[in-house]
């Protein structure tokens, strides 16, 4: 395919070069200056600027090849968003492992009270969607019978133009907020139009439950989040519901389509959902929920109170911000252990180590601690064999994979901002951690979280066991549920008319505690008893 491309950067621009882009097959002409990556949108070829293109993230890496090179140096791996092109050149594009997950459920789902949204003689299928910022998922639901019939999950359209909430903001300040509603609204059909069978038409589908942090809600609804970011901080629209014309998706047009609640500009409708699915709202016992994320969501409460907080986590345990780090794809390290001064780990779907995701970054940090490696503050010890490469010193996890110690001061900002959130809203509320009967972790990454390894660089309270529950993705799950349930969709209605959210930036007690966790595993020993030197 030939793409003729006119984007022009200013002054008397009369050279164009013809850029062809691969695997794509796509031939472009664009103006001498003109970025790669801003060739690569007018062309219709996504790349990912996690960072939106601002440089900083260092991950929209593409190849260039120079045709009237030839010698060895005709290759480069360049910056697509801070690389300007200057002569005809191929772009390769590296493949980023978008397959959509998908899977024949049938199950029954435990309800009480089987009172569906939408009520219907004939078939009456529901749609629950968790819109994440890096993955959505989608359930299909028999309203009928109650029964889960099929579930898929992708990679969000969105990340190609930036990885996290902020990202997305600007992009859509920048330039609206009908392409990143257009790529939202398209994963999430293409992940409809997975589901396997005939025994069902989008017209059947007459009743959606959307559930998503507050800005992926407003891109969903194409309505600018950039007042999120904007003192007072507040959303634009806590609570919507549209038709399925108005949503775009492939569903009945008359479907109803219903945003969960967000309470906040930085806690949205799927920790509602968190909150519903675990029962904090019902149950007597104080009970504390962390989402952990780019931003670290944290709910305290029970069925007389709900207090909720956000901490800017950072992108660390996302892969953000690390020289191996990645997303928990094929290829990266998710868990580690030192055994005789061996370094032994797993891979995601056992292929060559790649790099860091998450899971592993937490078990590298913790092992890393408790074998003398790096002290309190995560600066490597002389125990640990390391290198410098312009200015930092790394060391060798394996062969092309390392860890620096910016790694780990942004890693220890990342469990510090988690952890001081949660402390911050439990001494507000005049308790201790010793009174927290359970805590939940939410999230699909919650799921792979080594407990220990958590405890012991300090990101988890060091409180028994037995009282963590891993949700998996309970932000899908509430959808589902409030589908059905017409007793679960006035816990909702309740639940967020008593929502508290605590702005830990004029919370004076914050700063002490993050200040105070910027250590492994605390400056306060006493809070981790269990802590042995």
């Amino acid at each position: 395919m030939y793409i003729a491309v006119s984007i022009h950067t200013g002054g008397d621009i009369t050279a164009k070069f013809r850029v062809r882009f691969v695997p794509q097959g796509v031939y472009a002409d664009a103006d001498e200056g003109t970025l790669i990556s801003d060739a690569a949108k007018a062309a219709g070829v996504n790349i990912k600027l996690p960072c939106n293109g601002n440089g900083r993230c260092g991950r929209c890496n593409v190849v260039t090849v120079r045709p009237n090179i030839t010698d060895q140096c005709n290759m480069f791996r360049v910056l697509a968003c801070q690389t300007h092109i200057d002569g005809d050149m191929t772009v390769e594009i590296q493949s980023d492992d978008n397959d959509i997950i998908a899977s024949n459920d049938h199950r029954k789902i435990m309800i009480d009270d089987l009172s569906p949204v939408v009520t219907s003689k004939k078939n009456n299928f529901g749609l629950a969607v968790d819109i994440g910022t890096t993955t959505v998922a989608v359930s299909l639901v028999d309203m009928n019978k109650g029964i889960d019939l099929y579930s898929a999950a992708g990679y969000n359209g969105q990340g190609v133009r930036g990885d996290d909430v902020l990202s997305r903001i600007e992009y859509a300040h920048d330039n609206g907020t009908e392409e990143l509603r257009r790529l939202v609204v398209e994963t999430i059909n293409d992940l409809i139009d997975s589901f396997e069978g005939e025994m069902f038409t989008k017209e059947d589908i007459t009743a959606v439950y959307i559930s998503g942090n507050t800005t992926m809600t407003h891109l969903f609804l194409g309505i600018d989040p950039s007042p999120i970011r904007e003192p007072p901080y507040e959303p634009v629209i806590k609570e919507s519901e549209i038709t399925g014309k108005e949503s775009r998706l492939n569903v009945n047009k008359d479907a109803r389509v219903i945003c969960m609640p967000s309470p906040a500009a930085y806690v949205g409708g799927d920790v509602t959902s968190d909150i519903i699915s675990a029962g904090m709202d019902a149950n007597e016992e104080l009970s504390l929920l962390i989402d952990v994320g780019t931003n670290g969501e944290v709910a305290l409460g029970n069925k007389d109170i709900m207090l909720l907080c956000s901490s800017s986590a950072g992108p660390a345990f996302e892969g953000g911000k690390m020289t191996s780090g990645m997303m928990a794809r094929p290829g990266a390290i998710d868990s580690f252990r030192i055994n005789d001064d061996r370094f032994e780990f797993t891979v995601i779907a056992g292929s060559g180590p790649k790099g860091i995701c998450g899971s592993g970054l937490i078990d590298i940090l913790a092992q890393l601690f408790i074998n003398g490696h790096i002290d309190k503050k995560g600066r490597f010890t002389d125990k640990v064999k390391t290198r410098t490469i312009d200015g930092r010193k790394l060391l060798t996890i394996t062969d092309g994979v390392y860890i620096s110690e910016d790694d780990i001061r942004n890693a220890v900002m990342t469990k510090a901002a988690i952890y001081s959130a949660s402390t911050a809203l439990i001494r507000g509320l005049g308790v201790n951690m010793s009174d927290i009967q359970n805590v939940y972790i939410a999230g699909g990454f919650g799921n792979f979280i080594n407990t220990e390894s958590a405890i012991t660089i300090g990101m988890l309270p060091d409180i028994p066991r037995e009282r963590f529950v891993y949700l998996g993705n309970a932000s899908l799950a509430g959808a589902k549920h409030a589908l059905l349930s017409s007793s679960v969709r006035k816990r909702i209605s309740d639940v967020f008319e008593r929502m508290t959210y605590v702005d830990l930036s004029s919370a004076p007690a914050f700063s002490d505690e993050y200040m105070s966790a910027l250590f492994i595993p605390h400056t306060d020993l006493s809070q981790f008893p269990t802590y042995k030197k």
